[in-house]
């Protein structure tokens, strides 16, 4: 994703508080952001596998279903999947670029939003009983991402937002 083709869909967003901010940081702000944005996408799990063993991002990737690309044909009364409905092997998916866009604007306004502790998001927290008490409402924590985000990688990767494992000790 260049520069350029971020701010062209920035410009097109509302325009709220960190879209606002966006067009205020210098070149080397917005790349900076771009940049932390693909690390972070990097560290989901993704559908189907990378297209080559020697390409360093997770994108492009093979086989993996383009999403939303049932039509119904109502001769047979159900929906059944176009031929051509899997990404090719060099294709980036709007989705993917549109999510990296979203997380940059918003890292670039909020500088420490995927390197916090994950304690700040919260007014107190008590073990005794469990007791925690959010600061504010939305996501919390030291992965937290705009909703866009989350919804954009929705059917192209493996798990749901985090994409945590849990491993048997």
């Amino acid at each position: 994703m260049t520069l350029a083709e971020a701010d062209a869909y920035v410009e097109a967003m509302v325009l709220g508080t960190d879209a606002a901010k966006w067009s205020t940081g210098n070149d080397d702000s917005r790349n900076r952001a771009l940049t932390a944005a693909t690390q972070r996408l990097d560290r989901e799990r993704f559908l189907g596998a990378k297209a080559t063993d020697t390409q360093a991002l997770e994108w492009p990737r093979t086989g993996v279903r383009k999403p939303s690309t049932y039509i119904n044909t109502y001769a047979t009364g159900f929906p059944f999947r176009i031929a051509d409905d899997f990404f090719t092997d060099t294709e980036i998916p709007s989705q993917i670029k549109h999510a990296q866009i979203e997380l940059a604007v918003y890292l670039h306004s909020n500088k420490d939003g995927i390197s916090l502790g994950g304690l700040e998001d919260f007014k107190s927290i008590q073990v005794g009983s469990i007791s925690v008490v959010p600061d504010k409402t939305g996501s919390v924590g030291a992965d937290r991402v705009p909703p866009m985000f989350e919804r954009y990688l929705h059917s192209l990767r493996i798990s749901g937002p985090g994409n945590i494992a849990v491993k048997r000790s």
